[in-house]
């Protein structure tokens, strides 16, 4: 930069005139002085001078150099624009430009561009341009020419000789030594004479001639020769052609030598090399062969095209576009875009359908571009496979992968992968999950190969109630998975699932067995029920398995409002996980008591969730919810501190049990709640007692058997709930280290009425004292059954009959009497009718809002004074402000009720009393629809009227 160093002070001379002016002074005699091409910018980036050098290089039009948008393409354009605007800045940059000058040469030019000052302002910019052109083609010649040599040498028997005559000194490729038997050693020491004395006798003089003719005529240029040369290693001469050049400076002469036999070793072998291409190609269905996209000509490198395509090679040479006819339409945007990237100079790898012969075969290819001596892709060089065979495979694997191999029906991912599909389409459809319930029962008892059979003859049947546009897959053993591509309204889906439940009394023939299957249904819909197709899946195996636990009708709908049993559910399931922060939840505790003395020996602790709108709820409403998901392990936490807690601020301190679900024992290191809770309460262990449901227990007996020895380590008791329900209450007494059994409630209930019930308790209270185990009887509601209970020695019990559950203050105030006085349960509280009422009850207003639900069944059985009584399976709120109306058969105006009292029945069902406007004519309304009782009927058949 010392020319710009000396042109300073002609820019600063008169500085404050300039700034004013705004002009810069230049002097042009410095210009013509810089060896490089200079030119000169003013802030506008106009030209304002440059020197006769960048005149010389661009012809004259050196003000077509600084306008880069007049011959650089845009791209281009835009980058010196950009470099022009970071020099005005006050930046120095620099950067390389390759373009066409005024005369069409390709020109390589390097740019430098600096701010030019008028004092303190910057007034334009200067730019230097040198001329790399030269340099850049004699790197990229000697490039090649390296690049050149050293494929030369490598060339199998060929090896290259070079003499520098100004110092004698040879250069010799890597090959030489080995071809001609010379030691490292003996080619650093090689001269001339040595190299002449290799060479056989008879042709040395001629060869010697030749070489001396090459070094001092100046016409000649080179020679070419076959020579015999001496191999001491082989001790045998070598037939060598000869090729001898004088370099242009003529300082150096090269011998090229290359073995003849070698050659003809070559030659066989890349024969041999032909043949196995040609052979291979032949076997694997494959073809090699260039196309020029100038010419548009196929060159054939190996045959068997015509095999492959079914045309031969001049058809597609004589009708360059002829490809387009064989390629199948729809993957000709495949070739296409194969084409773009070949231009890209990329190779790639692609797979298309062509006709052949009036057959669709497919075809792959890898492609890789040609490209000319420039770098410009003018071709490319492909190999063809036939891979018809392949796909055919593949697709047979994926049908294989995608099917239940048994019924020949979508599987699990399969049929997962089509909801999926659906959910990004983004249109509603309805899921319904079915389950046969019986394959494992079957398999167990008849074996797998029966087994089979009935999976495929209850998916034929089912098959035959589907819609037509009902698609059908398995989830697991006899679920299935019905997709609906549509969404179904309840009403709809109530009728598909009648029609469906219909299966439930078919008698599928299986070999020699008549075997029916236990249907049960769920259903959900997108996108209400979720967005994800997994969500969606399980949410409609989630209300199929509150299906099958329901009494009547086996079909369950994740959420609706279909009836009010359907909309509570949804608002307990939405509101829970709120209520838990709430503090909504509340325990309540049933005494145990001693069948004869009436002693509180303890206590169950029952959860209790007042809801703001559906009031008390009980257990058996929200636990199954929970499980639902993984909000029952919070619930079950806040449980067992709670208890402890409660235990604690006891002045009479008796045993309490809390009841667990078996999934909460799956959590690794569960037993660290309990610790933490009791130390943290100091509470002894034998005080808490874990209760866990003898249906809930899974099939994971290790698991099992480790949770409960985890729990007894910590001297936690365990006792067995609901004992004698399930199918394998004697295996579990054996298999579990429990300390208490509970009989269910369905044994004690009416137990001096029933042999069997009697049977039942008298054997296990005999287990029981054989295993050292305690015993609890569930349910006692009636004297005559505690006297009975009494005599079979029964030593606790727990029922209504003592106590009903109790709030902490009044447990603790039954705590300080000690004693419970036994009082048989009255539920009848108006004037019993020998006649009932089939009806249905609905909600018309939720919390001031109106509301459309369906109707669950009710059975109203008493009638007096502005007052009704009726029974249905569903719990209601008392006094609350959701407006209730009975809805009777005659089609006439509903019946307004406000409901004021509910009694908990033993067998599940709700005893309510209500009061309604009471006319003339609703009461020949209500006449008008009583039918008898049947013989013999109590309200503990009332639930078979309700549900039925």
């Amino acid at each position: 930069m010392g020319f710009f160093r000396n042109w300073k002070h002609v820019l600063e001379s008169n500085v404050e005139q300039a700034e004013h002016e705004g002009r810069i002074n230049i002097d042009p005699l410095l210009l013509d002085q810089y060896p490089d091409a200079v030119y000169v910018l003013d802030r506008d980036l106009n030209f304002v001078d440059s020197n006769e050098k960048l005149s010389l290089l661009f012809s004259g039009e050196e003000e077509r150099f600084v306008h880069p948008a007049s011959w650089l393409p845009k791209i281009e354009s835009e980058r010196v624009h950009a470099f022009h605007q970071r020099a005005l800045q006050g930046e120095t940059v620099h950067y390389e430009l390759k373009a066409l000058n005024a005369d069409k040469r390709r020109i390589h030019l390097s740019v430098t561009n600096t701010p030019l000052y008028t004092g303190r302002v910057i007034t334009g910019l200067y730019g230097v341009v040198k001329d790399l052109t030269t340099q850049m083609e004699l790197r990229e010649r000697y490039n090649r020419m390296k690049v050149g040599r050293t494929l030369f040498e490598r060339i199998p028997g060929l090896i290259l000789i070079e003499l520098d005559l100004e110092s004698g000194e040879f250069y010799h490729s890597p090959q030489t030594g080995e071809l001609l038997g010379l030691s490292k050693r003996q080619l650093g020491d090689m001269k001339r004479e040595h190299f002449r004395n290799m060479i056989h006798e008879d042709y040395r003089p001629e060869f010697a001639a030749a070489i001396e003719t090459l070094i001092h005529d100046a016409d000649v240029q080179e020679y070419e020769t076959q020579i015999k040369a001496f191999n001491p290693k082989q001790q045998k001469y070598l037939d060598l052609i000869v090729k001898v050049g004088m370099s242009k400076d003529r300082k150096s002469v090269t011998w090229a030598m290359f073995d003849v036999t070698n050659l003809v070793k070559v030659e066989e072998a890349l024969t041999m090399e032909q043949s196995k291409v040609k052979q291979l190609c032949e076997i694997v269905d494959s073809v090699i062969f260039e196309r020029y996209f100038e010419t548009k000509q196929f060159k054939f490198l190996t045959p068997g095209f015509s095999h492959i395509f079914g045309y031969t090679e001049d058809q597609f040479n004589t009708h360059p576009d002829y490809w387009q006819r064989v390629v199948v339409p729809d993957d000709v945007p495949k070739v296409n875009q194969a084409r773009e990237v070949t231009l890209s100079g990329k190779t790639t790898t692609f797979s298309y359908r062509i006709y052949a012969k009036g057959n669709v075969k497919w075809i792959e290819e890898n492609r890789e571009p040609i490209f000319s001596e420039d770098g410009i892709v003018i071709g490319f060089r492909t190999l063809v496979k036939d891979i018809t065979q392949l796909k055919e495979q593949q697709q047979e694997i994926w049908r294989l992968a995608s099917l239940d191999p048994i019924t020949n029906m979508p599987n699990r991912e399969s049929i997962t992968g089509s909801v999926y599909q659906l959910t990004r389409k983004r249109d509603p459809f309805t899921l319904f999950s079915l389950s046969f319930n019986r394959i494992a029962e079957i398999n167990n008892t008849f074996g797998y190969e029966l087994g089979d059979e009935w999976r495929v003859a209850t998916v034929n049947q089912l098959i035959r109630l589907l819609p037509q546009d009902a698609l059908l897959g398995h989830l697991d053993a006899d679920n299935v998975l019905i997709v609906l591509p549509r969404r179904m309204e309840d009403q709809e889906v109530l009728a598909l699932g009648k029609e469906l439940g219909t299966l439930s009394k078919h008698r599928f023939h299986i070999d020699a067995y008549d075997l029916f299957a236990r249907i049960s249904i769920g259903v959900s819909r997108y996108p209400e029920d979720g967005a994800q197709a997994s969500e969606l899946i399980k949410h409609a195996c989630v209300a199929m398995n509150r299906a099958d636990k329901k009494f009547g009708t086996k079909l369950e709908l994740y959420s609706s409002q279909m009836d009010i049993e359907s909309l509570k559910r949804y608002e307990l399931l939405r509101d829970m996980r709120g209520a838990l922060k709430n503090n909504e939840f509340y325990l309540m505790y049933q005494p145990k008591v001693n069948a004869w003395t009436g002693q509180i020996v303890g206590a169950e602790a029952l959860m209790r969730w007042t809801h703001p709108t559906w009031g008390s709820i009980s257990p058996a409403e929200f636990i199954p919810l929970a499980e639902e998901s993984s909000l029952h392990l919070d619930l079950t936490n806040w449980l067992i501190e709670e208890v402890c807690r409660y235990i604690t601020s006891l002045k009479h301190r008796v045993p309490i049990s809390i009841n667990v679900s078996a999934k909460y024992l799956y959590q690794e290191r569960f037993e660290r709640v309990f610790e933490e809770m009791l130390d943290r309460f100091h509470v002894p262990a034998s005080y808490l007692e874990v209760e866990i449901s003898e249906t809930s227990l899974l099939d994971d007996a290790q698991q099992i058997t480790q949770a409960f020895e985890r729990l007894n380590s910590l001297g936690i008791p365990i006792a067995f709930d609901d004992f004698g329900k399930g199918y394998s209450s004697l295996a579990y007494l054996q298999a579990y280290s429990a300390q208490t059994i509970k009989i269910d409630r369905i044994f004690a209930h009416n137990v001096n009425q029933s042999r069997k019930a009697q049977g039942i308790i008298r054997s296990l209270l005999l287990i029981a004292e054989e295993f050292g185990m305690n015993v609890v009887v569930e349910g006692v509601e009636m004297m005559d059954d505690l006297l009975r209970l009494r005599e079979f020695g029964c030593h606790v019990i727990q029922g209504f009959i003592f106590s009903r559950p109790l709030r902490e203050s009044d447990f603790e105030q039954a705590l300080e009497t000690g004693t419970l006085i036994p009082i048989e349960e009255y539920v009848e509280t108006i004037q019993p009718s020998n006649r009932l009422i089939h009806a249905g009850i609905t909600i018309t207003r939720l919390r001031n809002q109106a509301v459309a639900v369906g109707t669950s069944p009710i059975v109203i059985m008493k009638r007096g004074f502005k007052a009704i009584a009726f029974y249905g399976s569903i719990r209601l709120p008392v006094d609350s402000d959701i407006n209730l109306v009975i809805l009777l058969d005659d089609g006439q105006p509903s019946l307004p009720i406000q409901v004021t009292r509910l009694t908990e029945l033993a067998n599940g069902l709700y005893q309510y009393e209500a009061t309604y406007e009471q006319t003339v004519e609703l009461e020949k309304r209500l006449t008008a629809l009583e039918s008898d009782k049947p013989r013999g009927f109590t309200i503990q058949q009332a639930k078979d009227l309700v549900e039925g």
